[in-house]
């Protein structure tokens, strides 16, 4: 009735409050060092952790059903503002049962001083076997190999950081003012021993886990957990001044300790738990990312992430064989000489020997590392054993895992080379893609001036000759004849210029039909000097071999006689000699058939030879050579890429060479021509 009574089911309960301290909760019971001492140090079968897992919180939820009517009783008969951590203790007292009184402080003392027995012998454990002993053995010549008793500096180790961790506790009572619950000091403590959590977990269940990551993230959450939470419980003026508490550090408003980040309004304790838990999880990942585990992390790795998978024995290798004696006398040190005479005595018997020396089997090296582990720590009863066996024992499978880790690491490597050259060469090609687009561009815009200037100037011509002959009454009859043959020229030219426009844009586009058929290249050539040579106003000697040229192939004669035409035509205009030359050789080689047109002129400068077959390029300007428009050879490549061929300009001495090149086919020779060197001129 005094329970219904109450109004203690009419506060309000924070939700952020009671998940935090849900979470600090669960991480105190797997964090808290008297939990591990308890649940591993001194767990003798591995069973009874099944019993534990259901035996335990039962028994909290039991213990729990105490708790509302003591606190309802409490709040309902003592004054206001008693501690509640006393009502167990005060209730008893006000009713006048100082027997029952008795009864809780004995049971109080005495779970208080368990719990400070185990916690103060677990810290005390670990302070020496992870502190002092690999300290210990780095200073001592000849590490674990040394005579003496380690016993000693164990015990003494213990001894010492028992007074040391006790005489802590009370500086923290001291200093805090002695006033706080009991609640509210072992939420900090919960708060500090959850900074450990991100890194269990993840070294448990992630091999990505690094040193540094977990080192790093445990340095921010111990930082931001004294921050936020140790140093303020000392109250303002002790640790923190008051200034700090108003206006941040530094006068920095986000750097204050209970509103971090200028996150304002919250618990103090929900406060804390968040900002500390999640940047240490936080920085904790990001490290491990991105740096990369040593050869042992690794191992380590593999071993605790994988541990489901190694619950049955395994084979194992060892880097070398360590002798029985060596490891007898190592364990007395630590052991004691009746525990150490014990255990290889039952491990004589386990192999099936009758002496007390069983052979150093790597189960047995295993088994007495986790022996040894128990009185000096893991990792000393490693390093002790790795030092007098010569090698780590490492399962057979945790090696396979690292190895195909290692593999698949070079192959994910190999990979990344791979794309990283596939990604410099699509950099490379779009770059080249880039500055054929800029110079393609360029050439256009050079083209529209260059087809612009070379229209206007004909029509400019006509035009103004025209007029001449429409505005002028007066012109003489040869005057007006010399005036219509500038614009019949003109027009001629103007034509020329659309033809061979018109002929370059079909040849470009592929839209040119090949009339082809099998004709001799003699043929063709007597086609094309007659052609080039009717008009010409300058001299030219031309020599061949009609022998050379009796070849018999599959072409369109008219298009193959246009570009020989204009390479003869040109060495007409441009070639710069006193006696001007051409001759013309041929060659079948390879499936080829090479005609060489070499003039004995000037020849072309080596900056200018890549331009002579681009549009509009005029090189030289000698004789009536303004009359072109420079666009023959750019048709000549055209037409011989659809003959499948091609024309390009080779070496030839001091003069100029051109090689047409044309597929040979099924040549033939029909039948034979004159074999002396002709010449036309």
């Amino acid at each position: 009735a005094r329970i219904d009574a109450s109004d203690i089911g009419q506060w309000r309960v924070d939700g952020s409050r009671w998940a935090a301290l849900t979470i600090l909760a669960a991480a105190a019971f797997v964090c808290l060092p008297r939990m591990f001492q308890v649940m591993v140090v001194e767990n003798d079968d591995e069973r009874h952790l099944q019993i534990a897992s259901w035996a335990f919180p039962l028994y909290l939820m039991l213990m729990s059903l105490f708790v509302v009517p003591i606190a309802v009783t409490g709040l309902d008969l003592l004054p206001p503002g008693s501690n509640p951590d006393l009502f167990v203790l005060s209730l008893p007292l006000s009713e006048g049962q100082n027997g029952l009184a008795m009864l809780s402080f004995l049971g109080g003392f005495s779970s208080a001083t368990s719990m400070v027995i185990v916690a103060t012998l677990a810290l005390s454990t670990m302070v020496s076997n992870h502190i002092v002993m690999p300290i210990f053995l780095a200073v001592r010549q000849g590490g674990a190999s040394q005579s003496g008793d380690v016993r000693n500096v164990v015990i003494l180790a213990r001894r010492l950081s028992i007074l040391l961790i006790i005489g802590l506790g009370y500086s923290y009572y001291r200093a805090s003012g002695g006033s706080g619950a009991l609640a509210a000091i072992g939420l900090i403590s919960f708060g500090g021993v959850a900074q450990f959590l991100p890194a269990l977990l993840g070294g448990i269940f992630w091999r990505g886990a690094t040193r540094a990551g977990a080192l790093s993230g445990l340095a921010t959450g111990f930082a931001l957990w004294m921050f936020t939470m140790l140093l303020p419980s000392f109250g303002e003026g002790v640790a923190l001044s008051a200034g700090i508490f108003a206006e941040g550090v530094l006068g920095l408003g986000w750097l204050r300790p209970q509103a971090l980040f200028g996150i304002e309004g919250l618990d103090p304790t929900v406060h804390a738990v968040v900002w500390s838990l999640s940047l240490n999880a936080l920085v904790f990942g990001l490290v491990s990312i991105f740096t990369f585990p040593d050869p042992v992390e690794r191992l380590q790795g593999a071993q605790f992430v994988n541990v489901l998978d190694h619950s049955r024995p395994t084979r194992s290798w060892t880097a070398s064989v360590a002798g029985s004696e060596e490891l007898m006398i190592m364990a007395q040190r630590i052991l004691g000489a009746r525990e150490a005479q014990v255990f290889f005595r039952h491990w004589a018997q386990r192999q099936g020997g009758a002496g007390t020396l069983p052979e150093p089997t790597p189960d047995f090296v295993q088994a007495l590392e986790r022996e040894l582990a128990g009185a000096v720590g893991a990792a000393t009863a490693h390093a002790m054993v790795a030092q007098i066996v010569g090698g780590a024992s490492v399962s057979v499978q945790d090696l396979l895992a690292v190895a195909d880790e290692s593999a698949q690491m070079l192959e994910y490597s190999s990979q990344l080379e791979a794309k990283s050259r596939e990604l410099v060469e699509t950099a490379a090609q779009l770059r080249a893609a880039n500055e054929k687009l800029t110079q393609l561009s360029l050439q256009k815009d050079n083209f529209l001036s260059q087809i612009s200037h070379e229209l206007r100037t004909p029509m400019t011509s006509i035009r103004s000759f025209s007029e001449i002959l429409r505005d002028t009454d007066r012109l003489s009859a040869e005057d007006k004849t010399r005036y219509a043959s500038i614009i019949h020229t003109e027009a001629l030219r103007l034509t020329r210029l659309l033809d061979d426009l018109l002929d370059l844009s079909v040849l470009e586009n592929g839209q040119v039909t090949l009339n082809l058929a099998r004709c001799t290249l003699g043929d063709v050539l007597d086609h094309a000097v007659t052609t080039a040579q009717t008009g010409a106003t300058r001299p030219l000697t031309i020599e061949r071999d009609p022998a050379e040229e009796n070849l018999g192939f599959l072409t369109d004669p008219d298009r193959l006689a246009q570009v020989f035409i204009n390479l003869v035509t040109n060495a007409q205009k441009y070639c710069v000699s006193a006696a001007p030359r051409l001759r013309i050789s041929t060659a079948r080689h390879d499936g080829w058939i090479d005609v060489i047109f070499l003039d004995n002129g000037a020849g072309i400068a080596p900056q200018d030879r890549a331009l002579v077959f681009e549009k509009f390029t005029r090189l030289m300007r000698t004789g009536d050579a303004g009359d072109g428009a420079g666009l023959g050879l750019s048709i000549c490549r055209e037409i011989m890429t659809r003959l499948g061929g091609h024309i390009d300009l080779v070496e030839g001495g001091d003069g100029t060479a051109f090689r047409v090149r044309l597929p040979a086919g099924q040549a033939e020779a029909p039948k034979a021509r004159v074999g002396d060197m002709q010449r036309v001129g």
